[in-house]
């Protein structure tokens, strides 16, 4: 049975908000479900080496507070300690200028698989983000594309969910994308939320 969306009330509002404020940047947007958290398993044997370099945003979950925002990108960086650093970047509409944030990344928990913790200088930590991430990478090829997902309980049936499709190409192929949607299904999320991101209409500095 597909998920229901949530529709809006002063609570949904108030958490959705609560929540985007505080993951502005590690998980951009998230949107409410009537239903619990989905049962998922996360990339096992994570390489940070691989994983390291430019991905670009091809489709999220939309958001409020982003809603300004193109040609979204994101460069990690390998660091000497084995965690990863990483620039997202993206052109404002709204103010016509290009904004960026660095923070880093880590595994939570190697024994956990991919259930990373992104943190930036502007965004405090939770305790469920400290011991099950804020970036969960459900699926990557480490060459073409990358599924990122998050799932917030939210009391016993609602839950706020992130969804996104990264690749490694700016203008990946219809066949890429429509491989990235059967992928989607077949792991059992709901992809009727996705907007894609645009990445044509870039102002390059």
């Amino acid at each position: 049975m597909r998920q229901q969306y949530r529709g809006t009330s002063a609570f949904s509002c108030f958490v959705c908000l609560l929540i985007l404020c505080v993951t502005k940047q590690s998980v951009k947007t998230q949107v409410a479900f009537d239903a619990v958290c989905p049962d998922v398993n996360v990339v096992q044997n994570f390489d940070a080496q691989k994983y390291s370099g430019v991905w670009f945003e091809i489709e999220s979950y939309p958001g409020m507070i982003d809603e300004f925002d193109i040609c979204v990108s994101l460069n990690y960086t390998m660091q000497t300690d084995g965690n990863l650093q990483v620039s997202s970047s993206w052109f404002n509409t709204s103010s016509k200028v290009h904004e960026s944030i660095q923070g880093s990344v880590r595994l939570i928990n190697p024994s956990l698989g991919a259930k990373l913790l992104v943190t930036f200088p502007t965004s405090p930590v939770s305790q469920s983000m400290s011991t099950d991430g804020n970036f969960w990478l459900l699926e990557t090829d480490y060459v073409n594309y990358s599924i990122v997902f998050l799932c917030l309980p939210v009391g016993s049936n609602i839950s706020f969910q992130y969804l996104s499709y990264l690749s490694r190409e700016r203008f990946p192929f219809a066949a890429g994308l429509n491989f990235i949607h059967q992928r989607m299904e077949s792991l059992g999320l709901d992809r009727t939320f996705l907007k894609p991101n645009d990445q044509i209409n870039c102002p390059f500095n």
